[in-house]
């Protein structure tokens, strides 16, 4: 038997009511949950998204390396 550890991240999202409208009555449409529903417009869009330009990954090392070391736990005193 095998298992799969997933881990769950939660986005809030900002909508205007006319939107999130619009997805739920399509949620209803489809007999769907509205999550699943969202999950699916945001990874047919990501696709479409155009790649990220080179400069992009130097700020973001930089913003990494400024950030500087992880800070120590104890783990113990959890």
């Amino acid at each position: 038997m095998q298992f799969v550890c997933v881990k769950t991240i939660t986005y809030p999202l900002r909508l205007d009511q006319h939107l999130y409208g619009r997805v739920r009555k399509e949620a209803r449409r489809r007999k769907r949950k509205l999550a699943d529903v969202f999950r699916e417009s945001i990874s047919l869009g990501l696709s479409a998204l155009p790649p990220m330009p080179d400069a992009m990954e130097e700020t973001i090392s930089d913003t990494w390396e400024k950030l500087g070391p992880a800070p120590e736990i104890d783990y113990d005193k959890l």
